[in-house]
């Protein structure tokens, strides 16, 4: 009797443990706020996030991450693209979205952009900073604006990975 507790006991410990090491290292579910990353993303969209898919590698630029604000972790994620990486020079001039002086072409980033913020100077970023941007450029709080700022590779949760648009719709996020 006592060893078929034990066993019992030993099985509900092995999936609480396993539970938590996916909760915590793996997978979270948020959903996308306001109208920031449109077309990618649209208001409550509900994302699952891959919390560890950068404990290998590095995040890449056009990555959608997502974050916790530095100045107030109270605050919903944050969802946006990575456009500039640690190391680099970014400047928005005249509409146009520039890394290391060089223009970048993307499809999402296809249309002027109208509000540089603190862009408008070449901003370069410290060797743990990424500057994000929300694919819905002129309608996005992003690195551009102070409240939002450079953001710290500690407050990056993990990376956007799948956009469940209905329980039975799954769509991998790029």
């Amino acid at each position: 009797m006592m060893q078929s507790i034990g066993k019992w006991a030993l099985q509900i410990l092995i999936v609480v443990v396993l539970a938590y090491c996916i909760i915590y290292f793996g997978v979270q579910s948020t959903r996308n706020l306001g109208q920031s990353m449109e077309p990618t993303l649209s208001n409550k969209d509900l994302i699952l996030i891959n919390k560890a898919a950068y404990i290998t590698k590095e995040p890449k630029r056009f990555d959608v991450i997502v974050f916790q604000s530095a100045q107030n972790d109270q605050l919903p994620l944050n969802i946006k693209r990575i456009v500039a990486l640690p190391g680099e020079t970014v400047q928005i001039i005249d509409g146009e979205l520039y890394i290391n002086n060089k223009k970048i072409e993307h499809k999402v980033f296809s249309e002027l952009i109208t509000t540089a913020g603190v862009a408008k100077e070449p901003i370069t970023l410290g060797e743990d900073e990424y500057f994000v941007m929300g694919d819905n450029c002129n309608n996005s709080e992003d690195s551009r604006f102070s409240n939002i700022g450079n953001v710290h590779e500690s407050d990056i949760v993990g990376k956007a990975w799948i956009h469940i648009e209905k329980w039975n719709k799954f769509k991998k996020i790029r």
